[in-house]
């Protein structure tokens, strides 16, 4: 189970409050020549940030460029370079129930995107009204991942 401070002062180590994923992300741990592995720390609380629905930031808007600005304090940061870490990241820190909630939010959000950006036309108006009636559903699936997320944290405790 991940550790996170309760009352985070941004400089903590991710690999001195959870010392078992240095075997996990041996690779990654290993290549980071900064002092302390602070480097791969910074990223590893970064996906925390962006993935972990206990993040602060989990629900934001544009949660990405404000952790590469904000807390990585580098606004070139290219989160595609770590997409293996962040996989991993995702297939052993978050439970089941995390996982299903973080798949359903990136699904939720895309389409939501590219719903935004479609334009109504009299061509695509029926299949456009077809998409938006199923939102409904989905967000009732939505509805009841996010209840067993709740669930298996109530049971956590």
């Amino acid at each position: 189970m991940l550790k996170v401070p309760e009352i985070a002062k941004g400089d903590e180590n991710f690999w001195e409050w959870n010392p078992e994923y240095k075997m996990i992300f041996d690779k990654f741990y290993k290549r980071d020549r900064t002092k302390d592995k602070n480097y791969t720390s910074s990223i590893m609380w970064a996906f925390y940030y962006k993935l972990h629905p206990d993040s602060t930031f989990y629900n934001m808007d544009k949660k990405e460029e404000f952790i590469k600005e904000k807390f990585l304090k580098d606004p070139k940061f290219k989160w595609d370079k770590f997409t293996e870490q962040e996989e991993l990241f995702k297939s052993t820190i978050l439970s089941p129930a995390e996982r299903g909630l973080v798949e359903w939010d990136e699904t939720m959000m895309k389409r939501g995107t590219w719903l935004k950006d479609q334009e109504y036309t009299m061509e695509n108006a029926k299949d456009l009204d077809t998409i938006i009636a199923n939102t409904a559903k989905l967000y009732q699936l939505f509805t009841k991942v996010k209840k067993e997320f709740e669930e298996e944290k109530v049971k956590k405790r």
